[in-house]
């Protein structure tokens, strides 16, 4: 029943570890931002849901760029500074062609909005607002009618469990359990204790029976907060060193 689609490791000749992770609310792709150990600078790769092919590479040489999301055929960048929140700096890249559709210095991103960007003059910290088409890089006046349209987002969490159900094996004891809907059965996630560190498990189950069960990692050293995030019937695990993701089809 669960079928590993995803298993990407971060590691080159220097280790990436996983900065950012956002994903794509009008198709089946998921977007990575990873970090060189050592540099910090960020590059971003786009994987396809069904077998974790990657369609894009991106790489922006410098350290301060930063994923903002994505959005149908396109990746959001901004430029996130040193001593401030927010410096000037938005890019967006196609990710079909993987080259630039728009890049300026010269506006501050307020907000992505479904297929523009609402954003300011820089040197204005109030008025001044606009639009640009993420599609074409235009520069356009605000509309009111666009700025309550916000992107698709498939994303969900699982929620946390409190008393196991009797069907739960007797063997072990689950410990952190969570509970998401799939659309004809039930997920859930939790951890046993091992002499060497924790197992993270998943299974599904209708209300009387657990049907099938795996063990998605081993020996962790500590329990996950927040074990996995859900895009209908696929899910999404970070290792716990921060180098992989895994995601299975459930």
């Amino acid at each position: 029943m669960f079928k590993n689609t995803i298993k990407k490791a971060f590691q080159k000749d220097l280790i990436e570890n996983i900065w950012k992770i956002e994903v794509n609310g009008y198709g089946d792709e998921i977007a990575v931002e990873t970090r060189d150990s050592k540099t910090t600078n960020p590059t971003h790769q786009i994987l396809r849901f069904a077998d974790g092919a990657e369609l894009m590479r991106y790489a922006t040489g410098e350290k301060d760029w930063t994923m903002e999301g994505i959005q149908k055929d396109f990746l959001i960048l901004k430029k996130v500074g040193e001593q401030t929140p927010v410096k000037e700096g938005i890019q967006v890249i196609q990710i079909s062609t993987q080259k630039p559709v728009w890049i300026s210095y010269e506006y501050v991103l307020i907000d992505v909005l479904e297929d523009y960007l609402h954003i300011r003059p820089r040197n204005l910290t109030t008025g001044g607002e606009q639009f640009v088409d993420i599609s074409t890089g235009e520069v356009c006046p605000v509309n009111q009618t666009i700025l309550q349209k916000y992107p698709k987002n498939r994303v969900s969490f699982p929620l946390p469990y409190d008393n196991p159900p009797d069907f739960f094996p007797t063997d072990h004891i689950p410990r952190d359990l969570w509970i998401s809907k799939l659309p004809e059965a039930y997920l859930w996630c939790y951890h046993t204790q091992q002499v060497n560190g924790y197992d993270l498990h998943i299974a599904v189950s209708d209300l009387e029976a657990i049907h099938d069960e795996a063990i998605v990692q081993r020996a962790i050293p500590k329990m996950f907060p927040q074990p996995y995030f859900q895009v209908g019937s696929q899910i999404f695990f970070m290792a716990d060193n921060k180098h992989e993701i895994v995601s299975y089809l459930v």
